[in-house]
């Protein structure tokens, strides 16, 4: 059976059989160098992937290749890059042997690393999942928790706010995602998803106890065996919450609907894509309203003159501006800055051939500062994405945190919504500042977070 056939039928152990048989790919063609013994370019890439890209894109060009202790690779830069790789029109690329080495045995058959046609039919079905009339259902759930959740903050102190907005959502999360029956059994249910979070960053993955890999193990085994124990009386019985959808969804054109595992599957999967990045996104934006006042009193008028305490859909699509800050605060600091793709042929990027059997990796971050399509791509200037000026209407793939093509995020509707009810009613309580002379410290390895939990001083209005 052909490996595109295998990807298609979403056959694991065959996959990975595929990817183990082909080991490294020769990348000696290619422009670039080895980085240091063992460690490859990996030490520079979780140091500064910016400072990396930008080096590496002024020595050799928009293709070069990546070594590490575990894989090699070939980074494609640009916009023309991000079509080739996520439009993936001839089936040229896979997303399953790409993701696998970071999800597999935490977050196995979910739909990033579904390909083909396989693919498809899970997309389609739980693309019901995130349309209007589901997406108002979880604004009922999200409002008032947020609401309430922001009452918390300790006003007129300086405070990390990382740590207080990731748990805040994790626990509107388990609400929205798990249902309202959730709250006996939140710690340990919150505890086991930031196991598993952890332990797609584990660079080993080794069957070693306490180690962050057997963590994450033990934990999908605990949010899997919540998702199983209450299937049936979701079936039965279903709320406004994401996990009863899912027990209900169809496929339109066949009847079929998922089945329990691909259930669970998928719950905790769209858990984790949706928290992580959107606790990431706001915590760029907070830092950005401290670092430019100007804005904030512009996203403080923007909320008072909405002036409603409980938010519908319809408010929140009058939030034009809080949709200007938050584009370019993707922008500047997209929560996945790198998105890979393995080739199962071989093909030629800007004069170069790259082989078959290659992991490629393009870049949100790259691309965003590219002042080929960004005036001053370094200054914070949420004004770019106004209708008069649209600079990132250039190019189709020039602005990328959300993906693009048929693997583009499904829940960035619904992780704009969550940003903008959180940003609403802390600024409509609330504003933000930092030390004159701070700075916003952040990694971008597995994803864009703050360094030093992110202290800002919160001030009562």
């Amino acid at each position: 059976m052909e490996i595109a056939q295998v990807l298609e039928q979403h056959d694991v152990r065959s996959a990975r059989r595929y990817f183990r048989a082909h080991g490294r790919p020769d990348l000696s063609g290619l422009p670039g160098d080895r980085g240091l013994p063992v460690l490859g370019h990996s030490a520079a890439v979780l140091r500064d992937v910016h400072a990396f890209l930008d080096k590496q894109y002024a020595r050799y060009g928009s293709v070069f290749s990546l070594h590490g202790p575990r894989a090699d690779g070939v980074f494609l830069l640009g916009p023309q890059a991000n079509e080739l790789l996520l439009k993936n029109e001839d089936r040229l690329f896979s997303n399953f042997l790409a993701w696998d080495l970071t999800f597999a045995n935490i977050f196995d058959n979910n739909v990033l690393e579904r390909d083909f046609g396989g693919h498809k039919r899970h997309r389609k079905i739980l693309q019901s999942a995130f349309r209007r009339p589901s997406i108002e259902g979880h604004i009922e759930i999200m409002d008032p928790l947020i609401r309430q959740g922001l009452g918390r903050l300790r006003a007129g102190h300086r405070q990390k706010m990382l740590p207080f907005i990731k748990r805040l959502l994790l626990d509107v999360g388990a609400n929205v995602f798990l249902g309202e029956n959730v709250e006996q059994e939140a710690d340990k249910l919150n505890k086991a998803f930031v196991d598993c979070v952890a332990a797609t960053a584990d660079p080993f993955k080794l069957n070693i106890p306490f180690t962050p890999f057997v963590r994450g193990v033990k934990g999908q085994k605990v949010l899997q065996d919540y998702i199983f124990r209450n299937i049936e009386r979701k079936r039965a019985a279903p709320g406004r919450d994401l996990f009863s959808e899912l027990c209900q969804l169809t496929d339109e054109d066949d009847g079929s609907h998922f089945s329990d595992q691909e259930i669970s599957d998928h719950i905790a999967f769209l858990l984790f894509a949706a928290h992580d990045t959107t606790t990431s996104a706001l915590c760029s934006v907070l830092f950005a309203m401290a670092a430019n006042p100007e804005w904030q009193e512009r996203l403080i008028a923007e909320v008072d003159a909405i002036g409603v305490d409980t938010l519908t859909h319809d408010e929140i699509d009058r939030m034009s501006d809080t949709s200007l800050v938050i584009q370019e605060a993707l922008r500047m600091h997209p929560p996945l800055v790198m998105m890979p793709r393995y080739s199962l042929r071989e093909f030629e990027f800007q004069g170069q051939r790259i082989p078959a059997n290659t992991p490629c990796v393009i870049s949100s971050l790259f691309t965003h500062y590219m002042e080929e399509y960004w005036s001053e791509p370094r200054r914070f200037d949420p004004q770019r994405f106004a209708p008069g000026r649209a600079e990132d209407k250039q190019h189709f793939f020039q602005y990328i945190p959300f993906g693009g093509g048929a693997h583009k995020c499904l829940g960035l509707h619904f992780a704009q919504v969550q940003g903008k009810i959180f940003l609403y009613h802390f600024f409509r309580r609330y504003r933000v500042e930092k030390r004159a002379r701070q700075r916003f410290k952040y990694n971008n390895i597995p994803l864009t977070f703050p360094t030093n939990g992110l202290p800002l001083r919160v001030v009562p209005r």
